[in-house]
């Protein structure tokens, strides 16, 4: 049967097009990262005999293809585009788009996590190694989002965080080496404020870090004499102008946000003198990273505002504190915006991120500086999830 012109024309356009598709994937400078997905890409595999004889060097360059496709992010938008214009999805890789526009991720248990109650072990046996050395030992639980939203979940989407919370609190309880704080209690009453949480992102915002620095400070205080948290007036509230779409958006993509974020910029309305902050080699450094604003693309980590993301290691030196009180702060990405509250209560605030932190034991680091408080500030998720974080020896 003759084909007609329209359809060896439709036939030349599709090859056309893969074909061009994939000429300009061979030709184009590869990517080195993905902001959408915050992830590396992976670069053109060499090719050897072995791994071309074993196969290995095809399927590294699938892989190499697929995340060097041209467009790949506008790809993944509309699809998804698509998906919710098609399907009308409320629940997308575990988060749900609540009506208020809260994207709230979900946490559920497995065998690959740690259980509550190891970390409750792990943590408790580290208090009892330091209490000889008279050093102080703070827990305090922080909640993330999806604990302090799972009243939003509709009833036939399961998260456990509220649960796995309750869990590790009573297991870290009636333990005269270390002082629990479950930081919900905190937060709860001011659930009806704006700017506690990112609509877009899983973090707290700073105002919910600020309440949760006040209840920390004033828990030490019953037992030792230090300042007095400063007041929420002491400080200046700016939201930045420019938007923010957050690790939850990045999961769902664009398509289901509706309302973005911004950053709020807090700085002190007091006069003081100023605070030497060093990490990652320099001094003289800021709690606020600002470059991050600057950034055009819409999916860049904006979060990494506070504190410049999370550093291994940080010493914060406030000549503003005349008692030496030294403070240790073993620490996730949730404290970022707390140090900027938590500094002006100590002489020194030392920081570190065992996800990150590899050059001592903690033991040995408390010890040479002399540490006479340790505060763990960690929400459920990442603890359960992150095995690095408690891994104290």
């Amino acid at each position: 049967m003759r084909k007609s012109i329209g359809e060896i024309i439709l036939a030349i356009a599709f090859v056309s097009i893969i074909f061009g598709f994939g000429m300009w994937s061979l030709l184009k400078e590869d990517d080195s990262s993905s902001v959408l997905e915050n992830r590396k890409l992976s670069h053109r595999p060499d090719a050897t005999v072995e791994n071309l004889f074993s196969g290995e060097y095809f399927k590294q360059f699938e892989t190499y293809y697929n995340d060097q496709f041209p467009l790949r992010s506008l790809w993944i938008e509309k699809k998804t585009e698509l998906e919710k214009t098609a399907f009308q999805q409320r629940f997308i890789k575990s988060t749900y788009i609540s009506k208020d526009g809260y994207l709230i991720p979900t946490l559920v248990s497995n065998d690959k996590q740690r259980s509550p109650e190891e970390i409750a072990k792990r943590i408790k046996s580290f208090a009892a190694n330091i209490n000889n050395k008279k050093v102080d030992v703070y827990f305090a639980l922080v909640p993330n989002k999806t604990t302090m939203m799972e009243d939003k979940l509709p009833t036939y989407i399961r998260s456990e965080a509220n649960v796995l919370s309750d869990r590790l609190i009573d297991a870290l309880s009636n333990n005269n080496n270390i002082v629990p704080l479950d930081i919900r209690d905190t937060i709860k009453p001011h659930m009806n404020e704006e700017n506690l949480y990112f609509y877009t992102d899983h973090h707290w915002k700073p105002r919910a870090a600020y309440y949760a620095y006040a209840s920390i400070i004033n828990k030490i205080k019953e037992k030792h004499s230090i300042v007095s948290p400063k007041h929420l007036n002491d400080f200046d509230w700016e939201e930045s102008e420019v938007e923010f779409l957050g690790s939850d958006a990045r999961t769902t993509t664009e398509a289901y946000v509706r309302n973005p974020d911004t950053i709020t910029i807090v700085k002190p309305a007091f006069q003081e003198q100023e605070l030497d902050i060093c990490f990652n080699g320099k001094c003289g450094r800021s709690f606020n990273d600002e470059r991050y604003l600057k950034l055009k693309d819409k999916y860049t980590n904006r979060y990494k505002t506070y504190f410049s993301g999370d550093v291994d290691e940080a010493v914060i030196q406030n000549p503003n504190i005349k008692d030496d009180q030294k403070l240790l702060i073993l620490k996730d990405s949730y404290a970022n915006p707390i140090l900027q509250f938590i500094a002006r209560n100590f002489s020194e605030t030392r920081v570190l991120d065992l996800r990150h932190y590899k050059e001592n034991s903690i033991y040995q680091y408390i010890e040479e500086n002399n540490i006479d408080y340790v505060l763990f500030i960690h929400n459920i998720n990442s603890l359960v999830t992150t095995p690095s974080l408690t891994n104290i020896k």
